[in-house]
């Protein structure tokens, strides 16, 4: 049976090895994105890890994509505002896509549950949320 952190390092080395490492602009983490960082960066959690064998966990793998500026003219004033750059958005959920949608490694599967565009709670980013069933066998 595999640990959190066994499991995370699974996650872990199948992203830091991909075509996602290479175009995210940030860090990748097991544990909290870097304070007050304005990066792609990509988490790595477990959701759920249960003890039976097979053994199946449920894993977070959290892609944050900054917002981008946007100005708009509102009462001869220039306002800024950040909203979701959805170009980018699309394009790191298609590279998750390609990653995570079924990886066989020597002993356990990871596939695709999920994926959501989520706001962040400080209003400054989007997050590609990717759950992943990963199975032990």
């Amino acid at each position: 049976m595999k640990t959190d952190i066994d499991i995370k390092d699974d996650v872990y080395m199948l992203v830091s090895e991909s075509a996602l490492a290479v175009k995210i602009t940030g860090a990748i983490s097991k544990t909290l994105r870097p304070a007050n960082s304005r990066k792609e960066d990509v988490v790595i959690s477990i959701l759920a890890n249960n003890n039976e064998r097979p053994q199946s966990a449920y894993v977070n793998v959290n892609v944050y994509v900054p917002d981008s500026a946007v100005k708009y003219d509102v009462d001869d004033q220039t306002v800024t505002q950040y909203e979701e750059d959805s170009a980018r958005l699309r394009e790191i959920c298609n590279l998750c896509k390609e990653l995570f949608e079924t990886y066989v490694g020597d002993t356990y599967r990871i596939t695709l549950d999920s994926q959501r565009v989520l706001s962040s709670s400080d209003d400054s980013a989007h997050i590609v949320n990717n759950k992943l069933l990963y199975q032990n066998y």
